[in-house]
């Protein structure tokens, strides 16, 4: 089942009490890393449930595919968890998609937040179920990051506007549009599959980390193939972290050049150099929310989430 733009699911807001449960989908961590963020959250007033399966290790990854299936539809299933935090980035997400149980997730609506390898999931859920869900920082990294406070805002459902200060614009103008985005990778991924969320209308929004210059450009190309940039209302590109080249013979182009190349034919708001992703800021962006980009000259970078449905 594909999802309709026109049934979304907005999960309950989290608030100061509310348990929120936590699982690996991709690398494995060290328990010392789980307990510090337990501490953390716990000192805000949360209760935080770890599931078991956040231990796991096989190689590099949180144990099996089928072991991170189980965690995920365990997390959904419990009535008395409310918000589920992906524990760490990495690999091997992907391995989980074609194993969900889309009914029992869009049947318990629930917040599900991470980034990075979590891109396949927070996209690929919202596409099959309409589920809203949150692209911001990892159980881990939670107490590290300055705008903690300011991401459990909006999953509370207290903060609805974005100030992308640093933005550059590419072209200017306004928008609106379904958020729809992250990892350009991992989005990447989703091309040709029955997880690849619909654009049309929306605003997309992408970010990466260590990739070669040369990689990103095959990646957009790929991106602009594959029909990810029809219809689109708006593009924001965040944080292209510890980008690489080649030393011996440099590709030349910049990140700017081949966005400029790949959206030339497009008449619509792009800025670039955005403040998300792997680099210093992460804000909480619901994937799946509709939302106003405004990207005048002489004016400041801001994304407005527009519509109240965004949680219950």
């Amino acid at each position: 089942m594909t999802n309709k733009l026109d049934h979304i699911l907005a999960p309950p807001a989290l608030q100061k009490g509310d348990m929120i449960g936590v699982m690996a989908t991709s690398c494995w961590l060290k328990e010392s890393d789980l307990l510090a963020s337990k501490a953390f959250f716990e000192a805000q007033g949360y209760k935080i449930f770890i599931h078991p399966q956040a231990t796991n290790r096989l190689n590099q990854s949180a144990g099996t595919a089928q072991s991170k299936i189980d965690a995920l539809h365990d997390l959904f299933l419990n009535k008395e968890i409310k918000a589920i935090f992906g524990a760490r980035g990495g690999n091997r997400a992907i391995t989980m998609m074609d194993g969900l149980d889309m009914d029992i997730i869009r049947n318990n609506p629930k917040i599900v937040m991470g980034y990075s390898d979590m891109t396949v999931l927070l996209n690929g859920i919202f596409h099959q179920t309409g589920l809203i869900g949150f692209h911001g920082p990892l159980f881990r990294e939670m107490p590290k990051r300055p705008e903690s406070a300011a991401v459990m805002a909006v999953l509370a459902g207290e903060q609805a506007s974005f100030d992308l200060v640093g933005s550059r614009i590419i072209n200017a103008g306004e928008a609106q549009g379904r958020l729809i985005g992250g990892n350009l990778s991992l989005l990447q991924t989703l091309s040709g599959t029955s997880f690849k969320p619909d654009t049309n209308g929306a605003i997309l929004f992408l970010e990466d980390i260590g990739d070669h210059i040369s990689r990103y450009d095959r990646m957009l190309a790929h991106l602009k193939l594959a029909g990810w940039l029809d219809g689109l209302r708006g593009i924001i590109c965040g944080d292209f972290s510890n980008m690489k080249d080649d030393e011996d013979r440099p590709f030349g182009f910049t990140l700017e050049d081949i966005i400029r190349e790949h959206t030339s034919d497009l008449d619509i708001p792009i800025v670039m150099d955005a403040p998300f992703g792997h680099g210093d800021a992460l804000p909480c962006f619901p994937v799946g929310a509709m939302a106003k980009l405004s990207a005048q000259h002489e004016l400041p970078v801001t994304l407005e989430l527009t519509a109240r449905a965004v949680l219950v």
